[in-house]
């Protein structure tokens, strides 16, 4: 038991089993943020200008860092004392004081402003001095901080004192100071000797842009209120407050769905440029909650007041640059794409915002906000399709409830017969943190995926490319002939005729600006149809396999021996020249030593060759002392055998190329004392028969009455019984 009045301050290591939690503490601590983030909005919005978004900027700076300064501490010293407390809530005081100051500030009164923060930094000088005296293994750490941050407070202290200009020279050299000094080598050196909480400070961070986040919502609802007591509710609410807040959600998403589900590249500098691009990010995101709620009130019928567009946009596309610098440091866990390809689509999407801002006269505020959440949403999509897997409550565990063989006809039956079952294919795999540099690029997510992404993804770039050479053209009011002045319309409909080289020749380009982007856009218009072709023409020409399996595999006396059997048809009845036919068992092992591996075992066949499968083919492996599967059984199948892996290989004459496909066969398909159902048969004018309807059908045994002479890889088909 320790005293609640006082007490020493332990330093805290992180370690396996040992985690730093988030304290009620720092919960209460971050309460005085969201007010003095509110007030801080609230000026931004009565100025809402480049000059006022620079000054909001930095007065953003010191209050970021003070809570980024006492999180710090709080990672890495243990102490919940009564002098703690009291020295958190007189920081606490400062900042709220601070809060207050700040319309003053923008009008030019600094005094309260920079003595507030210098009082806020002297008590977190205090807790590092408390630090340096109780906890000797961190005082060579615990007195840069010391000495560093006291030499920034007492250059706030006195820049209170000083008439402008010189008082934002003082704070831009103090902040600097402040902001260096974990950054020397020194102190990075000095830190990897005693990490902080990883897991604890990206908590941290993740409550902040929380807090940030929800000004957001706070600045929709008070627009809301606005509306509604101006008569101006109804469909207007409906379509501006569901873009608007469409966009705060996509923050959110990106936020944590990217940046909180990332880990931290190893590096020198990348933990440090985790930590402060998170400062650009939150004034972004905080700003953005300003912008939000004045494009709600936008008039949905007219264009958008430019000095809040240009808010909106610019705001989004800092964020979005600042959450590409953090991808850079970062890597995704479960991601099919090259970490890379997040950082192009955030800096893409950046651009486009900038360009859509410059714009935005052009078009209604509807349409303009309509655009902007469609850019965030894209950013929502983006991530999921990059990485579609996500892990819930640690490593998923395969149970196998299954308890002996099936007697099921086709793949429903089985499913149907055992619900809790589910097996996925080899492609399905989930691959954890597979190096960056050898996951998939576009090409092959494209190649590999469904027509529908495909189509999907050309149409996205088809309609993004032309959008954003009409807003190119829209730049320049004289560069374009025969169009309506900054009609968007007009210049996409310019910038299709050009992309696709048709020119109709009623609009054409009038200055050099004009030829010179069309010269651009009708090459950037060839290149984009050669490689589409390219893709689409590789896609479709793929051969696709015709070969089918059955979906079970039998296991029965044939001949007085024990065989298993398969059988293979070709559903296209094409021709397949020297077929290769492969099965391969994958047994779970456990060697001498305990270690448990699945080995592969080839499967000798009766025959594994057919010179020409036009048919089917049953295909035997016999059961004997050489078989690894003998003495296998319904009752030890499941034990004995993990999967059977059936792969054929031909030449397909019809493509002129080299087909394959394969099959997997688990314990649960496996029949016992069963035999296939023949499927060959004879039509009255002499040609074969082949029921597919039947392919996959067993029977128990029946004698044999008369041989098949047709085509059968082993020779074994049988006319259907009558």
């Amino acid at each position: 038991m320790e005293s609640r009045w006082f007490h020493k301050a332990v330093l805290f290591e992180p370690g396996p089993g040992k985690a730093r939690k988030v304290s009620w503490l720092e919960l209460f601590y971050d309460l005085i943020y969201v007010a003095t983030i509110i007030q801080l909005g609230s000026a931004l919005s009565d100025h809402a200008s480049l000059n006022g978004f620079l000054m909001f900027a930095g007065l953003f700076v010191p209050i970021w860092y003070t809570w980024t300064g006492f999180t710090f501490f709080n990672n890495r010293v243990l102490v919940d004392d009564f002098a703690h407390r009291l020295l958190v809530f007189g920081q606490m005081f400062a900042i709220g004081a601070m809060a207050v100051s700040l319309p003053n500030v923008l009008d030019g009164e600094y005094r309260v402003f920079a003595l507030c923060y210098a009082a806020a930094r002297i008590v977190l000088v205090l807790l590092y001095a408390r630090a340096w005296l109780q906890i000797t293994e961190t005082r060579a750490m615990t007195r840069r901080f010391v000495l560093g941050f006291g030499l920034g407070a007492a250059l706030w202290s006195i820049s209170g004192f000083l008439p402008a200009p010189w008082v934002y020279i003082v704070w831009a050299v103090a902040m600097g100071v402040d902001l260096s000094v974990p950054l020397s080598q020194a102190s990075r050196e000095l830190n990897a000797k005693h990490p902080p909480d990883s897991e604890h400070m990206t908590e941290r961070y993740g409550l902040l842009t929380i807090i940030v986040l929800g000004e957001s919502f706070v600045k929709v609802l008070s627009a809301v209120t606005e509306l509604v007591d101006q008569g101006l509710g109804g469909l207007h609410i409906l379509l501006m407050g569901g873009l608007t807040v469409t966009v705060t959600c996509a923050l959110w998403w990106i936020y944590f769905d990217d940046v909180a589900g990332s880990r931290i590249r190893k590096g020198n500098l990348s933990p440090y440029i985790w930590i402060y691009t998170h400062l650009p990010l939150t004034i972004a995101v905080t700003a953005s909650g300003v912008a939000v709620k004045k494009a709600v009130l936008f008039n949905p019928l007219k264009e958008p007041y430019a000095p809040y567009a240009w808010l909106l946009c610019g705001t989004l596309a800092l964020a979005l640059v600042s959450v590409a610098i953090i991808d850079s440091v970062t890597e995704r866990r479960h991601a099919e794409l090259s970490d890379k390809a997040r950082v192009r689509m955030r800096l893409a999407s950046a651009g486009v915002l900038v360009l859509l801002a410059a714009i935005s006269s052009t078009l209604d505020a509807w349409a303009f906000v309509a655009l902007v959440s469609a850019i965030c949403a894209i950013q929502v999509i983006f991530d999921i399709s990059i990485a579609p897997m996500m892990t819930l409550g640690g490593e998923h565990k395969h149970e196998d409830h299954h308890k002996g063989p099936v007697n099921a006809n086709n793949e429903e039956d089985i499913r149907a017969a055992d619900p809790t079952k589910r097996r996925w294919g080899l492609s399905d795999s989930i691959r954890k943190g597979t190096p960056d540099e050898l996951r998939r690029d576009l090409y092959f997510h494209l190649m590999e995926g469904s027509w529908l992404r495909l189509l999907v993804t050309f149409s996205l770039l088809y309609l993004l490319s032309n959008g954003v050479f009409a807003a190119l053209y829209l730049l320049d009011a004289e560069s374009l002939n025969n169009v309506r002045p900054g009609s968007f319309i007009d210049a996409f409909n310019f910038s299709v005729q050009t992309m696709a080289t048709i020119g109709y020749g009623a609009m054409t380009p009038s200055s050099l600006y004009g030829h010179t982007l069309v010269t651009i856009e009708a090459a950037f218009g060839i290149f984009g149809v050669t490689l589409a072709t390219g893709l689409m023409f590789a896609k479709a020409s793929r051969p696709r396999s015709s070969v089918l399996f059955s979906n079970v595999a039998t296991i029965s006396t044939f001949n007085g021996a024990d065989v298993l059997m398969i059988r293979l048809g070709n559903a296209r009845g094409n021709e397949i020249v020297e077929a290769n036919l492969r099965l391969t068992a994958v047994i779970e092992t456990q060697s001498a030593e305990g270690q448990k591996m699945r080995l592969l075992h080839d499967l000798k066949l009766r025959r594994d060759t057919s010179p020409l499968f036009t048919l089917t083919w049953t295909v035997f492996h016999d059961l004997d002392d050489n078989s690894p599967l003998k003495g296998i059984n319904a009752d030890n199948a499941e034990s004995r055998l993990f999967t059977i892996i059936a792969t054929m290989t031909g030449y397909d004459a019809t493509y002129a190329q080299n087909t394959h496909s394969r099959k997997l066969y688990y314990p649960e398909h496996l029949r016992f004392n069963e035999a296939f159902v023949d499927v060959l048969s004879t039509h009255p004018d002499g040609r074969i028969i082949i029921d597919y309807e039947l392919f996959h059908a067993t029977r128990p045994p029946l004698e044999l009455e008369r041989r098949w002479p047709g085509e059968d890889g082993g020779g074994q088909a049988h006319q259907p019984s009558r």
